[in-house]
């Protein structure tokens, strides 16, 4: 099934809305017909203790690097001289840790 758009191809582009070409201009005394809008007095927020204290860490852990770049050297020189050792029991203990912390996964 084919639908066939009509008014595409080299055509020139068409201006709508009316003959007015420069720039807008203002007209003295617009600003002073609106209103002021305020803020509503009296509403106030009050963070707890655990607010705060998650603001806090939210914040160091923006500020704090993606990753240590001298242990990620330190690390790849060992591996390209062939000296970088596995600690399989640290290995296991972390993937223990990791599966009691997710059950079911």
């Amino acid at each position: 099934m084919s639908n066939k758009i009509q008014g595409y191809g080299n055509q020139a582009p068409v201006v709508t809305g009316g003959a007015k070409t420069g720039p807008v201009e203002r007209v003295a005394g617009d600003a002073q017909k609106v209103p002021a809008v305020q803020a509503p007095t009296g509403d106030s927020v009050t963070l707890t203790g655990a607010a705060r204290q998650l603001q806090k860490l939210a914040e160091a852990v923006a500020a704090a690097p993606a990753t240590d770049a001298e242990r990620v050297a330190s690390v790849k020189r060992a591996v390209d001289s062939g000296t970088y050792e596995v600690n399989a029991e640290r290995v296991a203990t972390k993937i223990i840790a990791a599966s009691r912390e997710f059950p079911g996964r």
